[in-house]
């Protein structure tokens, strides 16, 4: 099963790059963060446990419990770190796994932000989407071009997780920079 599920991420991800791939691994030399699931869950509604699943890449999620939604979308959420630069003008793309494991079949629930933003006050945002996440796992991307050059560390991956009492599986994350456009 996991060797399914990595086949389908890299399939996806070698369907937005730029030029065609030699191998299944070559689209990880965009990676500009380290690819797996590491997020840092923060907020007062929200805890977070590892749970094992072996339906996901890697085989583990991280549970997050959104005990009651915030005054706003961002008061509870989920952060991963952006370990490389990022140059004004490059084109990236964050894909990240989620499911809302609690939810009955035909339900969904919103992430109403997930992107990049700086990783410090003002927190601005400069790649930006959403997502409606089911009961099952799936795979979703959002794309952006970079507005300004971010040194390696600035910026980061944020998920605006607090506005239900929802339960959030969150697995592998990648962030990837095909550079300027041509």
């Amino acid at each position: 099963m996991r060797k399914i599920l990595l086949s389908t991420i890299v399939v996806e991800l070698l369907l937005a790059a730029p030029a065609p791939a030699q191998d299944t691994t070559a689209i990880m030399k965009y990676a500009i963060n380290t690819p797996g699931a590491g997020y840092t869950p923060y907020g007062p509604t929200q805890t977070m446990t590892v749970v094992k699943d072996g339906k996901v890449q890697g085989g583990v999620a991280q549970r997050i419990d959104i005990a009651a939604a915030g005054p706003n979308p961002y008061t509870s959420g989920a952060t991963s770190p952006i370990d490389k630069p990022i140059a004004k003008g490059d084109r990236l793309m964050v894909a990240f796994w989620a499911r809302a494991p609690k939810l009955a079949r035909d339900k969904t629930t919103p992430i109403p932000f997930a992107g990049l933003q700086l990783a410090s006050d003002p927190y601005t945002q400069f790649v930006f989407g959403s997502a409606d996440v089911g009961r099952d796992w799936k795979l979703f991307q959002v794309r952006g071009v970079a507005d300004r050059d971010y040194a390696a560390g600035q910026a980061n991956v944020s998920l605006h997780l607090s506005v239900a009492k929802t339960v959030f599986d969150l697995g592998p994350v990648f962030v990837l920079d095909f550079g300027p456009a041509k």
